[in-house]
């Protein structure tokens, strides 16, 4: 990893965080986030993951207005860090613990 994919991370992860926690206490099934990128295609092949206790809890967060509420926070926090994204729900993707 070059230095400046380091940085970008440490980015990512810090705005990221921040997201993961308001999450955490607003939405019923949420254990955490995470993310994967490729440096070389950055930042389009940026994949954020949120992970929830069971495949109910998904549909049951996908159907309500949080959704759009948490899609918005992470482009915010995102944004704010100098990462510009064009479609955020093409970078997020619900899964299972």
């Amino acid at each position: 990893m070059r230095k400046t994919d380091k940085k970008y991370d440490n980015v990512i992860r810090e705005a990221l965080t921040e997201v993961c926690e308001q999450t955490m206490k607003q939405i019923d099934g949420f254990e955490w986030l995470t993310h994967e990128v490729n440096y070389q295609r950055f930042p389009q092949s940026l994949m954020i993951s949120l992970m929830f206790s069971d495949r109910q809890k998904i549909a049951d967060f996908k159907n309500s207005d949080e959704y759009n509420t948490v899609l918005r926070a992470i482009q915010s926090r995102l944004s704010a860090a100098g990462i510009s994204l064009k479609n955020i729900a093409n970078h997020v993707q619900l899964n299972t613990a």
